[in-house]
């Protein structure tokens, strides 16, 4: 267990300070940066910036955000105040900051990432005590789809119980707005694991737990970043993957890598109830806003909870 900590925190470094470059092929215009804490459940500021030519995530940090770095300048140590609290010698908490461009953990340090417009990326502050790895989120929607990752812009597919065509269409009529490429199917069957494309699937829970793939990912849900259970209710989960919260009918709207390293994404749509899964599948074409931030949702009748809850 040790060495698996071990190992942990220096995947965690690794990811922060950074390893490789990306190809320079940038343009002016806007980004996003969204700072959350505590898995997206709170959000602390967001800001729309310019974006120059040849600007990284760091760049854009020091020109517009109040930060501290740490480990030879490559690592955040700080936003607006709120410290790392692995860096605090006196008093070390597993405390820190992680970025993600366009819904997905970036694995290259903060001045290594060159920007591109209409990028968004989100800063979340949160505790990495477990060994739950969350390295797709789905707050940074419609970009996941729209601008990819570090320009690699992937196929979109939409795969759709038939209870849920006219959600599953007027997504993929949203999405095509927003510049995404997509195709539509209906029946949850074939492909899931292509990482040539992102795919979006919904439909009822007891119907997706019968895909194979979807089964081998929910039973090996803390490595891959669910912090949900079902069976005849919907379980919220703390980031430990203890119980954090129940619910009778809900939906949930969660990203995962298809595999691990993976730039390609399988979202879910899903639960128990038919009405919760609708208005989940709404959020993405009327609200997509709402989830601006969020790791993971789920949507009961009255509310939006945040996952991975943190209390």
């Amino acid at each position: 267990m040790k060495k698996a900590r071990i190992f942990s925190f220096l995947l965690i470094l690794v990811i922060l300070l950074g390893g490789c470059s990306q190809p320079e092929n940038q343009e002016t215009g806007t980004v996003e940066i969204i700072i959350t804490r505590d898995f997206g459940k709170e959000k602390l500021h967001s800001k729309t910036v310019n974006l120059d030519k040849d600007t990284t995530v760091m760049d854009v940090m020091e020109n517009y955000f109040d930060i501290e770095t740490a480990y030879g300048g490559g690592f955040v140590n700080g936003i607006n105040g709120l410290k790392s609290g692995f860096t605090d010698k006196k008093n070390r908490q597993k405390m820190d900051w992680f970025y993600y461009v366009n819904g997905l953990l970036a694995q290259i340090g903060a001045n290594d990432y060159d920007l591109l417009p209409g990028d968004i990326v989100i800063w979340d502050y949160h505790d990495w005590s477990s060994d739950a790895f969350m390295s797709s989120i789905i707050g940074a929607y419609p970009n996941n789809f729209v601008n990819g990752f570090a320009g690699n812009i992937l196929q979109t597919e939409i795969q759709y119980a038939l209870e849920y065509e006219e959600q599953a269409k007027k997504i993929d009529v949203f999405l095509k707005e927003q510049g995404a490429h997509t195709q539509i199917m209906a029946g949850i069957e074939a492909h899931l694991e292509d990482e040539n494309k992102h795919t979006i699937v919904i439909g009822p829970w007891e119907q997706m737990i019968k895909n194979d793939f979807i089964k081998d990912i929910y039973q090996n849900k803390s490595k891959a970043g669910l912090y949900f259970e079902i069976d005849w209710k919907i379980k919220a989960l703390s980031f430990t993957g203890e119980s954090a919260g129940e619910y009778e009918k809900a939906a949930v709207i969660v990203s995962v890598p298809k595999h691990y390293g993976s730039t390609a994404s399988l979202w879910m749509i899903t639960g128990n109830d038919e009405n919760c899964i609708q208005k989940a599948a709404k959020i993405l074409y009327e609200n997509p806003k709402s989830i601006n931030g969020m790791y993971s949702l789920i949507v009961t009748e009255e509310n939006l909870v945040s996952i991975p809850r943190t209390n």
